[in-house]
């Protein structure tokens, strides 16, 4: 997990090297700091990064998806996941006319479908379906996707709040949802991580991408409460920075912080 500020933003490296970028931060049209040209590019080029095999938008917030126009502009990138929106913002129509002008191929997911990205490693998406939740649209039909690394699994939930965890605990199985690692919805906000959900997820591992001192209040101490009653480890970058999740062949992982060590 990149530490993007107030964002999300996550790398993933396969065994073969295949990347994965899930979300890139982004700032808001009112501020001067570019995080995608700032951070992201500078993070991915210094860590030899050139190409993204896929570029994962969990929705249209700017703080998800405006980090990833630079990436769009400056490096290859093979292949953009992202789902049917129930609205159309802004951001949507810039980074889809880049994506256009740079001859990406989209594919539109949903529900259902499963990606394999090589041997035993898959991408499940989980959520949304065909049919849009219409209160606070934008976050609540974000993607909710499992990565499936042989009997290691991270669970990315976007901006969700509790009304669309409640659909998803309708429409998916217990055993779908569990996760050893949960990238927590919606930068630990009081709106997300219902008790129901995380009990579901079950994770032994919480990733929070959130700003140091943020206006809104994230991560919330209740969400906090929440996991730690189910004895989950919790990392957020706004006091660790930059989070390193390593998993070995035999499934061990181990967790390294840019501020503070530690191992699981």
């Amino acid at each position: 997990m990149v530490d993007v500020g107030q964002g999300d933003c996550t790398l993933v490296i396969t065994p073969t090297g295949k990347t994965i970028l899930v979300d890139g931060g982004g700032s808001s049209k009112e501020s001067d700091f570019d995080v995608g040209e700032r951070i992201v590019v500078p993070y991915l080029l210094n860590k030899g990064i050139r190409q993204i095999d896929y570029l994962v938008f969990s929705h249209f917030d700017a703080d998800h998806c405006m980090g990833l126009l630079p990436v769009l502009q400056h490096l290859s990138v093979k292949q953009i996941l992202l789902t049917k929106q129930a609205e159309i913002k802004e951001e949507y129509m810039l980074l889809i006319q880049e994506a256009m002008q740079k001859k990406v191929p989209i594919q539109i997911v949903t529900m259902g479908d499963t990606i394999i990205i090589e041997d035993n490693i898959t991408l499940q998406i989980l959520f949304p379906d065909t049919t849009f939740l219409s209160e606070n649209a934008i976050n609540n039909n974000a993607m909710v996707m499992r990565l499936v690394a042989k009997d290691v699994s991270i669970l990315f939930t976007g901006d969700i709040e509790e009304i669309a965890e409640k659909q998803i605990l309708q429409k998916i199985s217990s055993e779908q949802l569990k996760a050893d690692i949960l990238k927590v919805a919606h930068h630990g906000s009081k709106s997300s991580s219902s008790e129901a959900f995380l009990k579901a997820v079950n994770p032994k591992i919480a990733m929070i991408g959130v700003g140091a001192k943020n206006t809104f209040g994230h991560p919330s101490q209740e969400v906090l409460d929440r996991l730690e009653a189910l004895d989950c480890k919790i990392y957020r970058t706004d006091q660790m920075g930059e989070i390193t999740i390593k998993v070995s062949n035999k499934g061990k992982i181990k967790i390294h912080t840019q501020i503070k060590a530690k191992n699981v």
